[in-house]
């Protein structure tokens, strides 16, 4: 990793080309929980209108469980993979009931970011950034999220390994995100707010700029602290 890609530069230039993301306001830990499941492999436009449809559709998650996930997947199908998802949701609410007594994840507040993660790893189709989402979105806990943007951009601007996996990002960029070159860390606020700001300025920034194809290089806020091997063949056109 290059120290010299310090988070804060990074975060400064990406707020200035995209603007500073609303404010942080927290979610409910199922809420969290689903919509982030709805969100794996589509866009966020997709997964969100799916989401809708199914509190519309549902008082409460209890009732979701009473219903099949044949039917469960035919009111997420704006999601895409609507008879995996469909699955994934259902048996990961049922086996929350099952632990809690309800279907409830605010127990996971008086835990450990470990055990929280382990927690929630342990549920049915609940991957390293779906339990991130949770923690961070809906507990403040700093923790950040990979999604393949997030990937994709840290790997060209060498904050992490073109070997390492997304779980090990997850780690290498929290802790890169924290870094601030002196010995007192930040508030707990605002170490979640840099995480959360840094997250969704890096995915702003893959989904604009950092595209996985049909790059935009020329016109990169980050050009000048990328480290991408094809960055040359795109001519600089900002400052």
């Amino acid at each position: 990793m290059n120290t010299k890609l310090k988070a804060r530069s990074i975060l400064k230039l990406l707020n200035k080309a995209y603007g500073r993301p609303k404010p942080f306001r927290r979610s409910e830990p199922t809420d969290e929980l689903v919509r982030t499941v709805l969100s794996q492999n589509t866009n966020d436009r997709n997964s969100l209108a799916a989401f809708a449809v199914l509190k519309k559709n549902f008082q409460d998650w209890d009732a979701l469980l009473k219903t099949n996930t044949h039917q469960i997947a035919r009111l997420i199908k704006h999601a895409g993979l609507a008879d995996i998802k469909a699955k994934r949701i259902r048996a990961a609410l049922k086996e929350i009931k099952r632990r809690e007594g309800r279907i409830s994840l605010r127990r996971l507040k008086s835990l450990s970011i470990e055990n929280s993660l382990g927690y929630l790893r342990s549920l049915n189709g609940v991957g390293p950034k779906t339990a991130a989402c949770v923690l961070l979105f809906s507990f403040g806990r700093p923790v950040m999220p990979v999604d393949t943007h997030i990937f994709r951009v840290a790997k060209r601007l060498g904050l992490i390994d073109k070997k390492i996996d997304i779980e090990e990002a997850q780690e290498v960029l929290t802790d890169f995100t924290l870094r601030r070159g002196r010995l007192r860390r930040p508030s707990p606020e605002k170490t979640m707010n840099l995480i959360y700001e840094f997250h969704l300025g890096i995915i702003e920034h893959g989904r604009r700029t950092c595209k996985a194809h049909n790059l935009l290089c020329g016109t990169c806020v980050l050009y000048d602290l990328c480290r991408f091997k094809d960055k040359g063949h795109y001519k600089r056109t900002t400052r």
